[in-house]
């Protein structure tokens, strides 16, 4: 394969890839969505006395931009499965806890998708899922050591 078909293929199979994760219906809610749940569901097992998980921490271990988060939080709020509360120490500080709604949206995706997921590993077997994911996480390191090194078209 030339260097050429294999960027081609790269570029063709990681955007099947985000076509058929994305074809993976959660109920009512987004993959985004779910994402944030999730960690804020994480955070508040991690952390029970907590009021909640800070907006910019959610956003940072979601992987989300802060503008990103701001927009999933306004839908998931609107969807009554979470809320977000202010510091009364500090007005600043904004926590996001989940409501039951959300609680009972973020375990259905979770199983959905625990489902899916290990159907696919089942039919690849642990032998091709252990190197594949060795290989996955070192092109996902080069890849983002190397972000930076694009340059953008001044045009």
């Amino acid at each position: 394969m030339t260097t050429d078909e294999m960027r081609i293929d790269l570029l063709r199979t990681t955007f099947r890839y985000g076509r058929v994760n994305m074809g993976i219906r959660l109920g009512n809610i987004t993959h985004g969505e779910f994402t944030a749940l999730q960690m804020v569901h994480i955070y508040m097992k991690r952390n029970p006395d907590a009021s909640g998980i800070g907006v910019s921490e959610l956003a940072r271990c979601s992987f989300m931009s802060p503008p990103a988060m701001s927009r999933t939080l306004k839908s998931i709020e609107e969807k009554g499965l979470a809320e977000r509360m202010i510091d009364s120490k500090n007005r600043r500080k904004t926590y996001v806890r989940l409501t039951q709604a959300g609680e009972q949206a973020r375990q259905y995706a979770w199983e959905v998708s625990t489902e899916y997921i290990n159907r696919v590993m089942e039919e690849m077997g642990e032998e091709k899922m252990d190197a594949f994911l060795a290989l996955w996480k070192e092109l996902v390191d080069i890849m983002e050591k190397n972000i930076g090194m694009v340059s953008e078209n001044p045009s």
